[in-house]
């Protein structure tokens, strides 16, 4: 009888601890994934008015491109649209889709305004991919001021810059994102979104030197 005891709580001990390793391993995994969001610190929106704006502004644009909105995707992307004053743009969306990374290029005017802008989509690498990801980090997308505008001046431009990380949500952080700058004088989102659209004229010069943009 003592045997069969002894036996059971073996098999129960091993199973306990079996358990106990199984969720140690998940946790150190979480930590893991959870890293680059572990100090974000988010902004309360101080200009609801302006908010306000940014969002139909948003909305007015998504239309001008046939585009909608990556809020509630179901994977990661990050997609930028410049507008100027003198009706000529550019929409710039990035997506990375269960490991397939691609870039999207609309324009609006572009032989008016905008002769260097090319429509076109195409797959990228990991590597491009992790670069813009370095950007948006690097200038602090996900906790910088959602909204800020430059009224003073007449014949400006906007950028709209929205992100999409599902993955945030299991570690409790903010999964979407959508910041406006009107006409910036230098801070680190108009600083982003100028770097998000020279990124975009190295790639486009990159694939179309191996053919791959005709």
């Amino acid at each position: 009888m003592k045997k069969k005891i002894n036996i059971k709580l073996e098999y129960f001990c091993l199973i306990f601890i079996s358990i106990f390793l199984f969720r140690c391993q998940g946790n150190v995994q979480k930590n893991k994934d959870c890293s680059k969001f572990a100090n974000e610190i988010y902004q309360e929106v101080s200009d609801t008015s302006l908010a306000k704006e940014a969002f139909e502004f948003q909305k007015y644009l998504l239309e001008k491109f046939s585009e909608e909105s990556v809020k509630g995707l179901n994977y990661e992307a990050y997609h930028l649209q410049f507008y100027s004053s003198h009706g000529y743009g550019e929409s710039v969306k990035f997506v990375n889709k269960n490991g397939v990374y691609s870039i999207a290029i609309k324009c609006r005017s572009k032989e008016e305004w905008l002769p260097d802008c090319k429509e076109y989509e195409i797959r990228i690498d990991k590597e491009e991919w992790n670069e813009l990801e370095r950007m948006i980090y690097e200038f602090n997308f996900w906790t910088e001021e959602d909204f800020k505008t430059n009224k003073g001046v007449l014949d400006g431009y906007a950028y709209i810059l929205e992100g999409n990380r599902p993955e945030a949500k299991k570690c409790n952080k903010k999964a979407y994102k959508l910041v406006g700058r009107g006409s910036p004088r230098y801070d680190k989102i108009g600083a982003l979104c100028g770097n998000i659209l020279d990124y975009e004229d190295q790639l486009k010069f990159k694939y179309e030197q191996r053919n791959k943009i005709k």
